[in-house]
């Protein structure tokens, strides 16, 4: 088995991308033949013409049934959300771009022409109920939509219809795979493979049906589950959940922790291949381990057999968080001390008690709180009860954008006669932003939930059935949530122009921005800014602007909160790869950053100036009090030489930084040396994995830009 898995991923791994144009005809086929039926309806007829007509892949990875495309690595279209590669995914895989040209045909792009919902993919940022899934089946939930027969509710009666059908599609779907797998079995030569075929039939007639009735049909519930939400049209950051804790009640006295190790490698390798953006689909999130709302440790067996077969196959998608707390099973702390500390780059790490405080501190339910798991790069939700906390539809707080636009814009710079002024102004840039991000999210969420339901989904989420209302306002909690970044960058302008502009008087406010605008001709005024104190140095003359700014921040969105009459906000420090993409929107900045580039990739210290190392960093970051003004997450990156990195060396950083109230640490060990040799031999290093920013890759499947990203980072960590 073992073997077969490693085979398996070598194939995938290799698998160049391509188009896969077979959803996008189904879906446009159910679309013109249901074209009068209301939107719900309509949804759900497409997703059942999808999964009865797609073709079925039980040979790339025989361990389980689903997929998503017709081979591997073949981009699943979604043309009612729209025709195009995410900005992230071609920056990520620069031989991406231009794939997408001349491959869908005229006629598919007239009919979508002014029926695309935009944003080329749903909703997403989400984990659904899985234990129902596994536990009760889905059957379970087909006969919950029909006790509601007696409500009269057109609305209503409407969209239970559209889960009855989305369920059905779902159920039909695993019979399919079962055929499929019993002739494929009678067809396979290799032993192992026909075992394979012929666990994936039965298994498929059980699941996701009926209750799983062992470790194995579990895992293959959930494959398919997961697989199908994609299908439907959330491919951009779905999560797992919490599958240790799902699949606890399969440990028992016949457990094989080598087998189990196997399965779930396996299992890692059928969500890989989810094929939106084909080798750009990431951030789909497992959490494992941590407290539940009674404070016991939820660890077991399954936790250690999740970290081993990451190590295992090692891809970089699915990324593996570990929920971390004082109590910790001891071999789980030292299992994943001693990954992270031979360059695994994996698990990320989450700390359980600022996490659940801070959704305890929203209003949320102690034990719905206790249930959090990452829903995409190191956002935070509730399996189905809790995905807004991590979305972008209430807009992007980027404090180095805000910044520069407030002192651009000024009409008076030179009338600026202190920092706090420049904040107040500041302060008055990031309420009408904040304000009109509100906005959209209000209507982007009533558009959304009108014209793109996804039923199917919504029936996996806690009330939805029962309120018969989709996921976007039928879930139990909905938090206005907001992304924010350049956090990092805009405390070093603000220290830089209160030594340089107010202290030293070096500058003049309009000679910094004169010189700014000449994206620093003059190397003198942008050396005076780069002399200035940084922010992860654990220097209060440039950490106090990052409490500044995060308070500042705070008191816009209460009084947006109060103002709309929403409940308490959630920010997540958030960056994916959008730290370069945001660069190329920012002209040059205070903190003497040059125009278009790159701007901090975490809630750490921009590359190369950490210059109290590590914990300098560490401290830093302890002083954003997380809990209350983080809610929905931050990512923090930290690069440490394999000089210094052992197992007792990252374990005693950890401890201390969460000991302390840190709430995310995402730990690279990099050496700048084989960083280069990968690159030069790539074909050696395929089992390098790097978290990026806010992503976790092989190395060698980077873009050279981001490559070389990283090599500076381990160059700057090496001193």
């Amino acid at each position: 088995m073992r073997e077969l898995i490693l085979r398996v991923r070598d194939g995938l791994m290799t698998t160049e991308d391509s188009v896969c144009l077979e959803r996008a005809r189904l879906v446009t086929e159910a679309y013109q033949r249901y074209d009068r039926e209301p939107p719900p309806l309509r949804r759900a007829q497409a997703f059942a013409h999808v999964l009865r007509h797609m073709t079925l892949d039980v040979m790339s990875n025989p361990v389980f049934a689903g997929n998503t495309s017709s081979r591997p690595r073949a981009w699943m279209l979604v043309p009612e959300h729209g025709f195009g590669a995410a900005a992230q995914v071609v920056l990520e895989h620069e031989g991406l771009e231009g794939l997408l040209d001349d491959a869908i045909p005229q006629e598919m792009l007239d009919y979508w022409q002014g029926r695309r919902a935009g944003g080329l993919c749903g909703v997403g940022h989400l984990a659904v109920d899985m234990h129902r899934v596994v536990h009760e089946g889905l059957e379970a939930l087909l006969a919950e939509t029909r006790q509601y027969a007696a409500d009269l509710d057109p609305t209503r009666a409407v969209y239970r219809e559209a889960m009855a059908v989305g369920l059905q599609a779902v159920l039909d779907w695993a019979g399919r795979y079962a055929d499929a797998a019993t002739a494929a079995a009678r067809h396979a030569t290799d032993p192992v493979v026909r075992a394979a075929h012929e666990r994936v039939a039965e298994a498929c007639r059980q699941v996701p049906a009926r209750p799983a009735r062992d470790l194995f049909e579990g895992l293959q519930a959930m494959a398919l589950t997961h697989l199908a939400t994609a299908v439907e049209g959330h491919g951009m950051s779905i999560s797992v959940g919490l599958p240790d804790r799902v699949l606890e009640p399969f440990i028992d006295e016949s457990f094989d922790a080598e087998q189990a190790t196997c399965l779930i490698g396996a299992f890692l390798l059928k969500v890989t291949a989810n094929s939106l953006f084909g080798r750009g689909s990431k951030t789909q999130a497992i959490t494992v381990g941590g407290l539940d709302h009674r404070g016991d440790d939820r660890c077991n067996a399954l936790t250690l057999c999740f970290l081993d077969a990451c190590d295992l196959v090692r891809v970089g998608d699915p990324p593996l968080f570990v929920r971390w707390h004082a109590r910790i099973d001891p071999a789980v702390k030292r299992q994943a001390a001693q990954m992270l500390a031979a360059g695994v780059s994996m698990p990320l790490l989450v700390h359980d008690v600022p996490t659940a405080q801070g959704f305890v501190g929203a209003g949320v339910a102690p034990d719905d709180a206790w249930d959090y798991c990452i829903i995409g790069c190191n956002e935070l939700g509730i399996p189905g009860r809790s995905h807004e906390s991590s979305t972008a539809s209430s807009g992007t707080i980027e404090y180095l954008e805000l910044l520069n636009r407030t002192l651009l814009e000024h009409p008076e710079p030179d009338s600026i006669a202190s920092t706090a002024e420049l904040l107040a102004c500041l302060e008055r840039t990031m309420t009408a932003h904040a304000r009109q991000a509100r906005q959209r999210r209000s209507q982007w969420r009533r558009r959304s939930a009108e014209r793109v339901p996804t039923p199917f989904t919504s029936a996996l989420m806690r009330g939805c059935i029962g309120r018969g209302q989709d996921l976007l306002v039928g879930m139990d909690y909905h938090f206005p949530g907001l992304y924010e970044r350049g956090l990092t960058n805009a405390a070093n302008a603000l220290a830089a122009i209160e030594q340089v502009v107010f202290a030293q008087r070096a500058l003049s406010m309009g000679e910094l921005l004169a010189a700014m605008r000449s994206d620093f001709a003059d190397a003198a005024a942008r050396e005076r800014l780069l002399a200035a104190p940084k922010w992860g140095n654990d220097d209060e003359r440039a950490d106090r602007w990052a409490l500044a700014l995060v308070a500042m921040r705070e008191r816009v969105l209460d009084a947006v909160d109060a103002e709309c009459g929403d409940p308490a906000h959630f920010v997540c420090h958030v960056v994916r790869s959008l730290h370069h993409l945001d660069g190329r929107r920012i002209a040059a900045s205070p903190d003497g950053r040059h125009a278009w580039t790159p701007v901090a990739d975490s809630i750490g210290a921009h590359t190369g100036t950490a210059r109290g190392g590590p914990t300098a960093v560490l401290r830093s970051a302890l002083k954003l009090d997380p809990a209350r003004t983080h809610r929905g997450g931050t990512n923090l990156n930290l690069t440490l030489p394999p000089r210094d990195a052992t197992p007792e060396s990252v374990l005693a950083l950890v401890e201390t930084f969460f000991g302390q109230g840190g709430q995310q640490l995402q730990i690279n060990v990099l050496d700048a040396a084989t960083l280069r040799a990968a690159q030069r031999e790539p074909e050696r290093h395929g089992d390098l994995l790097v978290r990026f920013a806010g992503l976790s890759a092989r190395f060698v499947d980077l873009s050279a830009v981001e490559q070389q990203e990283l090599i500076e980072r381990a160059e700057a960590a090496e001193g």
